[in-house]
This record gives C-alpha cells, structure tokens and sequence, in this order.
C-alpha cells in the first residue's frame, strides 16, 4: 500500500504494489473499506466502476457511484466509501502523496481552487468509448510501472498521470468562472501550499499565526491572499476542516463525546462543544441526533 491511509481503504483485492511503495493498481475490486468515521486521506484514488453500486462522500457531498462513473479523490479530501452493492466490482489506482505531488509540479500550479471545486466535482459520468478509454490508460499505467527493462518507469507514469489530471483540471477550468483571470502566481502558490499545510497541521494548529509563521509571512497577509482567492478568510478554512471533522464523526461514526475531543485534540468536551456551537448554533448532542 502506498500509506497507513492506504491501508485504510482497500482490502480484499487483486492489486499490485509499485514503484516501491507510491502506487497501487487494483484491478476488479470487490470491496473498499474506511474507518468507521471518514477520515482525510494523504493517498489520491482513480476509481472506475464497472458494476454495482456505491456511497461515496468527499466532505458532505454524497453521490451513488455506478457502472461506467469514474471516482477522483484528491489527497487531503475528508472520504467515506460506503454502502458497496453485492455485486460491486471495480478499478482503482491509488499513488501516495509524493507521487501526486510530483505529478502536478510538471505544469503551472492549479489553482487552490480547483481543491474546492473537487469537493462537489469528484465523479464523472462516461460513455462506454470513454469507460474503454480509461481502461487503456489503466492498463497502460500498469504495463509500464512493472517494466522491470525500463530505465525510467517512474518518470513514463508520471507522465501518464499528468495527461489525466492535466484532462480533470482542463473540466474544472472550463466550468469554472473563478479561474478566470488568476494571473499572480506568487499568491496562487502561496494559497496552495496553505491548503497544504492545513490538511497536515489543522488539528493541532487552529491559529492563523502558526501557518504564517510556516510561510514567512504575517497573519494579516496570509488572510488577505487567502480571501482574496477563495472568498474566505485563512480562519474560516481552518474551522472549516475542523468542523466538518466533528460533523463527520458525529454522523458516522460510534465514537463518544470524550473520544471525539481526543481525536480533534480539544483540551476536554466543553471546548470542543463550545467550539461547535460557536461555528454551527448546534450543540453536540443537538446535532447527533438530527442527522
């Protein structure tokens, strides 16, 4: 598996561990299993359906996955994988984070944007060409990740992976009215590798100054460039993580109150419940038992 969430979320499945342990193919997967709460990932998935039936939720965005539906999942995305049918088969590719990563470093930054668009933009509906199509690409990947002869196996699927998520982005910039006219690079960067730094540092570190401290510049800056790029302040996003973990473990998962504190590393249950209500008018217990 490529890592510890990795592990996580595939189980009981033809798959082929490679290029050491930052990618993964599974071919005609039966069953995906998550922790009993959904959990952010640090692993990117490429997921075909080829049968069946499946719940899929990145954050609070819920979609049936079906037959010929392709399933993107970005890493740093909050996921549950849930509800699989009988008769459930697919395909999945999974690449660790470093692979992602040097997988976008081989063109323009995406925009911080297009993490936020994924949210809601995670499947696709493919005709059977398309479906056919992306099993090529599949098997492609595959062939030339086990080519033992070849001298740069590491570099050809990157290459092949960035002529995917290269197509992915081409879709949202298309769509998407906020890409237009995003030309400062610097503060695009400087968005992203915020987004970033959140997905790794959010439990620990809800202060705006300890990310501007990581990024060399003040909290006054880092919460203009972030509003200006995504409508919300760098506090907002913080908070949002946070609480869309709290909701997601209340909603799916058996964990208590306590536990719940521990996980999202509150001091006891009183801050995280005077947390949530601060954000959300709902106590614990209020929201719990409405979901």
């Amino acid at each position: 598996m490529p890592n510890r969430d990795s592990e996580k979320l595939i189980t009981d499945s033809y798959a082929t561990t490679l290029l050491g342990d930052e990618l993964m193919v599974c071919e005609n997967m039966k069953h995906i299993r998550v922790t009993s709460a959904p959990s952010y990932t640090e692993a990117g998935m490429i997921i075909l359906c080829l049968r069946g039936t499946a719940k899929v939720c990145i954050f609070d965005n819920i979609h049936i996955l079906t037959k010929n539906e392709l399933a993107v999942i970005l890493p740093g995305q909050l996921v549950s994988i849930t509800e699989l049918s009988s008769d459930f088969l697919c395909d999945i590719v999974v690449l660790s984070r470093a692979l992602f990563d040097d997988t976008l470093s081989g063109f323009s930054r995406f925009s911080p944007l297009f993490y936020v668009y994924m949210r809601s933009h995670y499947w696709y509906e493919l005709t059977g060409e398309e479906a056919g199509r992306f099993k090529r690409f599949y098997e492609s990947l595959s062939e030339r990740a086990k080519d033992p002869s070849h001298f740069f196996r590491r570099e050809s699927v990157l290459l092949l992976l960035r002529i995917f998520y290269l197509d992915i982005y081409n879709d949202y910039y298309g769509k998407s009215h906020l890409a237009k006219g995003e030309s400062d690079l610097g503060k695009s960067k400087l968005a992203h590798d915020f987004f970033c730094l959140i997905m790794q540092h959010y439990r620990e570190h809800k202060d705006v100054a300890f990310y501007a401290d990581k990024l060399c510049i003040t909290s006054k800056y880092l919460s203009m460039v972030i509003k200006e790029a995504s409508g919300k302040t760098a506090k907002d996003w913080i908070v949002e993580y946070t609480i869309l973990e709290i909701k997601a473990m209340l909603k799916n998962s058996t964990m208590n109150i306590q536990e719940i504190s521990i996980k999202t590393n509150f001091a006891n249950q009183s801050s995280l419940g005077r947390f949530f209500r601060k954000h959300t008018g709902m106590t614990l217990t209020e929201y719990r038992m409405y979901q």
